[in-house]
């Protein structure tokens, strides 16, 4: 741990709890996409790179008597995808730190909370939309993700057709559930009607046909929709360092930290990824 120079700060061990406990509250509160994937990890600091393994085509096992080599899951397809780091760099003030300890009050961490938040949403926005000059794919851009027309989703019940639209095709291929659903908030907001005259909202009705759950996230396009098979060989996390904080330097009496965390989405197979977009959208 020693690249995080906390030996060379100017707070003291109860002071890191502290602020380590604030940065990982506001992080894991936020996030979206940890809350549906799986992770992978932690795998280490020096992690710069980490392999992909996949699988574009499923096919059915074989049953016999007897068992043969001749068909096998291996590391053809195997790619090898950047681990970037996410960050952001946040000041405390030296006065602030001498206030705490000489009256004895609470360390205000908000500068600290504001720049987890935005790690927290540059990390959802890596999992959504990629980055593509980095050649990191997202789940709204993986090449291979099915790619469905979207209803007009203010019509009433057209939510849940539009799902289980998805969920047929998820399980044509053979994507098993439970699935989770990816949408804005408006969309999120818009599902929170009665179903015709079932008397459920239209958002419960949706959850039981994917037998996962509904996350909603500010990143997704208004009108765009994402059913997911989940699970490890599908698609997952690498995580390399999770979520943390450095220390920087010490610059005219104030103090400079970082949030940070190293991660990258791994796509095995973008076939588990449903895509519903308006008519209008590029693919």
């Amino acid at each position: 741990m020693d690249y995080l120079m906390r030996e060379q700060s100017p707070l003291n061990e109860r002071e890191w709890d502290e602020l380590d406990h604030a940065v990982r509250h506001v992080v894991s509160e936020q996030i979206v996409g940890r809350r549906f994937l799986s992770l992978f990890g932690p795998m280490g600091a020096g992690v710069q790179v980490v392999a992909i393994d996949q699988s574009p085509n499923l096919k059915t096992g074989h049953v016999g008597m007897s068992g043969t080599n001749d068909d096998v899951i291996n590391a053809d397809h195997r790619i090898y995808q950047k681990v970037p780091t996410i960050y952001r760099n946040f000041m405390l003030l030296w006065r602030d730190i001498e206030t705490s300890r000489s009256q004895g009050t609470p360390l205000d961490w908000s500068l600290a909370e504001a720049a987890a938040s935005d790690v927290a949403d540059a990390e959802d926005r890596l999992i959504l939309e990629g980055r593509p000059q980095d050649d990191l794919p997202g789940l709204l851009n993986a090449g291979g993700r099915h790619i469905l027309d979207h209803r007009n989703g203010r019509e009433p019940g057209s939510g849940f057709q539009d799902i289980v639209k998805g969920v047929e095709t998820l399980t044509l291929s053979r994507f098993h559930p439970p699935y989770s659903v990816v949408v804005g908030p408006a969309t999120y907001a818009l599902w929170h009607r009665l179903y015709g005259n079932s008397g459920i909202l239209e958002i419960e009705q949706i959850r039981r046909i994917v037998r996962g759950d509904v996350y909603v996230s500010p990143i997704m396009p208004t009108d765009d929709v994402l059913v997911v098979a989940g699970g490890s060989p599908n698609v997952d996390i690498a995580i390399g360092v999770d979520t943390t904080v450095a220390f920087l330097e010490s610059s005219a009496m104030n103090h400079y930290f970082r949030v940070l965390e190293t991660l990258t989405l791994r796509i095995k197979r973008p076939g588990a990824i449903c895509h519903l977009t308006p008519l209008s959208a590029p693919s």
